[in-house]
C-alpha cells in the first residue's frame, strides 16, 4: 500500500521548491524591510531644507517690483526711482530681469541655504 512516506519523487521535489521559494520570499522581505529602514534613516538625516531658492526669489521679487525701488523704462526718463507707478513695458522689462537674475543665482551660482 502507499504510505505517506512513499511519495512520488515529483511531489517531494515540488515541496522542496516551495520551501525554497518561501525562503527566498522571506529573504526578499527582510531585504525590503532593511532598505525601508535605511530610507527612513536617510529621510531623518535629510530634514534640513534648502531655503536658498525661496530667499533669492522673494528678495529679487521685492527689489524688482516695477516702481517700488526703480522703474526701467520710466514714464518721463529712462530710469525713475521710487515713483510707485508702472507701465506694461516696465512690467515686461522687470520680469525679464527677474527671470535672468533668478537663473544666474539659482542655476549658475547654485545658492543653497540649509536650515535645520
Amino acid at each position: 500500500m502507499n504510505s505517506p512516506t512513499h511519495l512520488p519523487s515529483h511531489f517531494s521535489l515540488s515541496l522542496f521548491t516551495i520551501k525554497q521559494l518561501s525562503h527566498f520570499s522571506t529573504m526578499s522581505y527582510s531585504f525590503k524591510q532593511a532598505s525601508q529602514t535605511s530610507n527612513r534613516e536617510k529621510k531623518k538625516k535629510k530634514k534640513m531644507s534648502d531655503w536658498g531658492p525661496v530667499l533669492v526669489t522673494v528678495i529679487l521679487f521685492v527689489m524688482l517690483t516695477p516702481g517700488l525701488l526703480f522703474q526701467l523704462p520710466g514714464r518721463q526718463r529712462y530710469v525713475e526711482f521710487g515713483n510707485f507707478q508702472t507701465s506694461a513695458v516696465s512690467v515686461i522689462v522687470h520680469s525679464l530681469l527677474y527671470f535672468s537674475l533668478v537663473c544666474v543665482f539659482l542655476l549658475a551660482l547654485k545658492i543653497h541655504i540649509y536650515i535645520a
